[in-house]
């Protein structure tokens, strides 16, 4: 028996298809999906609850993103996709971390590697 609601079953359902759903800057959303796995069913499901799964991602967003400014206070992009904001997340049971854009998981760099800081703190 399957016990989540229809808008958790539809977060599962992308999940496991590898879909990925992004809040646009423009606020759009941004869907990054493998070929094929977007069927014409699933795209009518994400328009129809295209405002609950902004919600849902602007509440996902970890407390933890960080944004980066120059020198003269303007922010900076850090990732291809115009992102300003990163987050880091830990591995290797947390000796180390991976910085990720904030906005599309892209990796970025490693910000400390098995207890050594590898990068420069940004802020």
């Amino acid at each position: 028996m399957n016990d989540l609601n229809p808008f958790s079953q539809l977060l599962a359902t992308c999940d496991s298809l590898g879909i990925r759903l992004l809040p646009d800057v423009d606020g759009g959303l941004s869907i990054d999906a493998p070929q094929d796995a977007l069927k014409p069913e699933l795209l009518q499901q994400l328009v129809a609850n295209k405002a609950d799964l902004l919600t849902h991602l602007a509440a996902d967003h970890s407390p933890d993103i960080q944004t980066v400014s120059s020198t003269t206070g303007a922010e900076v992009a850090i990732c291809r996709c115009g992102s300003t904001t990163w987050h880091d997340v830990p591995i290797h049971d947390g000796r180390s971390t991976r910085r990720d854009c904030a906005r599309c998981g892209r990796f970025i760099d490693f910000s400390r590697w098995y207890d050594a800081v590898a990068l420069q703190d940004c802020e």
